[in-house]
């Protein structure tokens, strides 16, 4: 088609990396390619040393120079609340736009720590520099916005409000029948990377406490040592342990799930909150992030106390249900999701947002 703009991406992606942004940038790009040619460079720097996160930034940046010789309309990527990540995305965009010097460039912050990041002045100084490169930037609710705008480090016109949502496989219909079934046999279920931060950890030490029948998990494993240390801690033999999971088996599995629990404390807005909701799929986490700003400071299984002992009660209260309320929990679930988060209508906003800068 002609007259079509050029679009430059830059970040990582499925299959190679499996997190809530490489989701969220597979389904934007999946939405722009309609209106835009899409080119994209991989970051596939995570999980690795030191040494080869640096090789593949430097292949990353030879790739961008080839690229964005070219014509190229729009540079997008993520902004990571990290000192080095911020500088790797701050030396892409100058190198961008030393070869293609009428580019565009939008950034997007999925991070809802922004404040704690910028207490440190280092962390300012550069956040300010690498906000000056921009056009626009991309958030996950308003109260980011607003807090963009009280730093005074890049200009509120600048700031776009791009809520966050999931592809959906099944079909609305199926979803609400498998709503419906029995939940006894049901487990609880928490997909996230095992990795430290996660506090998948405490997670395990706390249903062990509990003494559930079943939890399950599913997500990446950031090395052998922390996998030996959350097995350790799984004394009752509750827990099982799986690798990544995607596509249609996702969605099963949290359909199936009696609950999705998140023990996280550093969250903006974890996509699998809403790969869970639109299933039908009550959610147990922390407010936390952007969280509430999502599903409501009412949702039931928010956690608004920051405590393990919080979490616990709500993991205990979750499993006493009776089957009436539970199912109703389910159907409000569901509802939030699909009223608020429809991906037809957030990949139109996407599209919108982007044929405009």
């Amino acid at each position: 088609m002609k007259n079509r703009k050029s679009l430059l991406f830059w970040g990582e992606l499925p299959p190679n990396v499996f997190h809530g942004i490489s989701l969220s940038n597979e389904r934007i790009l999946s939405a722009l390619s309609v209106d835009f040619d899409i080119h994209k460079v991989e970051d596939n720097a995570g999980f690795r040393g030191r040494l080869m996160a640096l090789c593949s930034f430097l292949i990353s940046l030879l790739k961008l120079i080839r690229l964005s010789s070219r014509k190229v309309d729009i540079y997008y990527l993520n902004a990571p609340m990290s000192y080095l990540g911020l500088w790797k995305v701050y030396l892409s965009i100058l190198t961008v736009k030393a070869f293609s010097s009428r580019v565009k460039v939008i950034s997007h912050l999925h991070r809802g720590d922004f404040l704690e990041f910028i207490k440190n002045k280092r962390n300012k100084r550069l956040f300010k520099r690498f906000t000056s490169q921009l056009d626009t930037l991309l958030v996950l609710s308003k109260r980011a916005t607003l807090e963009l705008a009280e730093s005074f480090l890049i200009d509120e016109n600048k700031v776009e409000v791009l809520h966050n949502t999931v592809a959906v496989v099944a079909q609305k219909e199926n979803i609400l029948i498998a709503a419906d079934s029995a939940f006894n046999e049901r487990y609880f279920y928490c997909l996230c990377n095992y990795i430290p931060s996660k506090r998948i950890h405490k997670l395990v030490e706390i249903v062990n406490q509990i003494n559930l029948v079943n939890v399950n998990f599913n997500g990446t494993s950031s090395g052998d040592n922390y996998m030996e240390r959350i097995n350790k801690l799984d004394t009752h033999s509750i827990c099982r342990f799986d690798g990544v999971i995607n596509g249609v088996n996702k969605e099963t599995k949290l359909r199936s799930a009696k609950a999705l629990i998140l023990p996280s404390l550093n969250e903006g807005m974890p996509l699998v909150i809403l790969e869970s909701l639109a299933q039908g799929t009550p959610v147990i986490c922390f407010d936390i992030g952007y969280i509430s700003d999502y599903i409501g400071k009412d949702y039931p299984g928010l956690v608004t106390e920051l405590t393990d002992q919080a979490l616990k009660d709500k993991i205990i209260w979750l499993n006493k249900l009776s089957n009436d309320d539970y199912l109703s929990l389910r159907k409000r679930s569901f509802k939030l999701f699909w009223k608020s988060f429809d991906p037809e209508i957030i990949n139109s906003t996407t599209s919108v947002i982007f044929k405009k800068v």
